[in-house]
């Protein structure tokens, strides 16, 4: 902030965006659906969790991760799965009660005894490899075309995600689709 604005002066609530986008933009952004495979807590088989959105090609310096702790994002990445021919994984994804949150949540559930992966140890763990290597430290399940309107609701909703800081060796940078693992189809 500087001495021209003050905290109270923005509302994200009151955000207005736009309807169409802007004339000579791309109407759809490439967006990389990022997951670590890990072992079930209750099964002990790998299985495969969705854990969120990263541009295929970044703008210099991004390095913010929308993950699926949001409805939204969760919402988007099960929506794009399925257009993309993976819906027996997406069909994972749906709503399971925490008892750690006490609440239903839209969340990852394991592809061979659909047990709740809870979003806390799912995140604690794609983060760190996120913080370790950058967007490379996870698996890329599929590189998606996603509208690029739908994409700016998710970047504008500031719940959900995470974002590191910038240094010149900053990990997050794009790079090549990793596709073997659990639960593929």
């Amino acid at each position: 902030m500087d001495d021209r604005a003050a905290v109270d002066d923005f509302d994200p609530e009151t955000i207005e965006l736009p309807t169409v986008p802007p004339p000579g933009s791309a109407t759809t952004v490439a967006l990389r659906v990022l997951t670590p495979s890990r072992a079930c807590w209750a099964c002990g088989k790998d299985t495969v969790c969705l854990i969120g959105l990263y541009p295929q090609r970044p703008g210099r310096g991004h390095v913010g991760l929308f993950t699926t702790d949001n409805a939204k994002t969760m919402a988007l990445v099960r929506r794009l799965l399925q257009q993309h021919g993976h819906a027996p994984l997406a069909a994972t994804v749906k709503s399971h009660y925490s008892r750690t949150m006490r609440e239903r949540q839209l969340s990852n559930g394991c592809c061979h005894c659909d047990a709740l992966q809870g979003n806390f140890p799912v995140h604690d763990e794609a983060l760190s490899r996120f913080a370790a290597d950058g967007a490379d430290g996870l698996d890329t399940l599929l590189v998606a075309a996603c509208p690029v309107l739908e994409w700016q609701a998710i970047v504008h909703d500031n719940r959900g995600g995470v974002n590191l800081p910038v240094t010149p060796d900053s990990p997050a940078k794009p790079g090549g689709a990793r596709r073997s693992g659990p639960c593929r189809r």
